[in-house]
């Protein structure tokens, strides 16, 4: 059974690290996503998904290429956005990607043949949608 206290440490870590890009998020977009802690999530301000809404439209092709590459990969937006406007590198995205299964890891250990597969098949989708971006931006 996995104790109260290690779930609030690992609540902490994911403060930690997290906070800092959605405050970018906030002065970016100009609204601050919520973050869910169900299954089931939930709806973002309107203003929020509009704002996101005109990056994407004013993205071209390529670059939308790379977002939803970088999103279907990180099972998120705003590290994806983050990485096209220059925040966040790609071995930041990954560790915050990753945050919660290192905790894990880190209490359990590590799965030779599963996690270390998954930590390489992850920087790979990552790594090259964002060379892909970089690339598609060169005349």
């Amino acid at each position: 059974m996995i104790s109260r206290a290690f779930l609030l440490l690992c609540a902490e870590k994911q403060k930690e690290k997290i906070d800092p890009i959605l405050d970018w998020a906030k002065t970016e977009f100009g609204f601050k996503p919520v973050v869910y802690t169900s299954f089931l999530g939930g709806k973002q301000d309107e203003r929020l998904a509009k704002a996101v809404e005109t990056v994407l439209k004013d993205a071209n092709d390529c670059e939308l290429a790379s977002i939803d590459a970088m999103a279907a990969a990180a099972h998120s937006l705003v590290i994806p956005l983050a990485i096209f406007r220059g925040r966040l590198g790609v071995d930041e995205s990954i560790e915050l990607i990753r945050l919660e299964e290192d905790h894990q890891v880190d209490r359990w250990g590590l799965v030779e043949g599963g996690h270390d597969v998954d930590i390489a098949d992850l920087k790979v989708q990552m790594s090259s949608a964002v060379v892909f971006l970089q690339l598609s931006w060169l005349k």
